[in-house]
């Protein structure tokens, strides 16, 4: 599987495997092939992850980000990786120009997650509810940031629709994580939201692979899936989020 990250020369995409191959930092794109998405999927207002959404604008890759509570977002570690704690990363909601400032509070040596703090002001959604569970086939619905032609936009929000496979993976240094199959999942979505059909958080997206018909790459931290093509992403669990995030900071203070 292949981080998600996106880098912003150029928007070039920056590729890392993790052993013979791997998870990658997505952008994502709205599915082209109708097939590939789950006909019991139907997305509701409440179920849409773009809702959460948040677009990073790290120093060398566009990614993505949510809310955990009011004032916290998490996002993937590789995309602020050598950020000194207390450093700023731009981050903006939507498609339009607005950022504003966060600030890097907390990073996990053992997942590949960091905490990001927001102004009051910015009050992004939290999520309503999390899935504790992730059964075969479940339809999911993922939100993950695309560059854009327009330099003066950068990146505009994407969804990529899919479902689960039942399957899950631990990889060193980026977690255990549920593997998920992802039309239009690609660099950029590194950081983003999964939800379910219910509108349930279920996790985050650290890392993606290919799927070339029957055959799959292996997952990496930065590698790149097919624009509008089916990938598998690696989501870490709201759940093991939640404690990560609650460990972190306490040892914070």
């Amino acid at each position: 599987m292949r981080r998600l990250g996106v880098g912003l020369a150029g928007a070039a995409m920056v590729l890392v495997l993790v052993g013979k191959g791997g998870l990658s930092p997505a952008t994502g794109q709205q599915p082209t092939d109708a097939a590939a998405i789950p006909a019991a999927l139907t997305l509701a207002p409440t179920a849409d992850p773009l809702a959460l959404h948040v677009v990073v604008l790290a120093p060398r890759s566009i990614g993505s980000a949510f809310p955990l509570d009011r004032n916290l977002l998490v996002t993937a570690g590789h995309l602020v990786r050598g950020l000194p704690l207390g450093a700023p990363v731009t981050l903006r909601r939507g498609g339009g120009m607005a950022t504003i400032e966060a600030r890097l509070i907390a990073v996990s040596r053992d997942l590949d997650l960091a905490v990001l703090r927001v102004p009051s002001g910015f009050a992004p959604v939290e999520p309503a509810a999390e899935s504790a569970a992730l059964p075969s086939d479940l339809p999911l619905t993922a939100a993950g940031s695309v560059p854009v032609a327009d330099p003066r936009v950068l990146a505009a929000p994407r969804r990529a629709f899919g479902a689960a496979t039942g399957a899950s993976l631990a990889i060193a240094g980026i977690g255990p994580g549920l593997v998920v199959r992802l039309a239009g999942v690609a660099p950029g979505f590194s950081g983003g939201p999964v939800m379910d059909a219910r509108g349930r958080l279920v996790g985050m997206i650290v890392a993606i692979r290919r799927v070339a018909e029957t055959r799959l790459s292996a997952f990496a931290p930065r590698a790149v899936a097919a624009e509008g093509g089916m990938g598998e992403a690696l989501v870490l669990p709201v759940a093991a989020i939640r404690a990560e995030v609650q460990s972190l900071l306490a040892a914070a203070h």
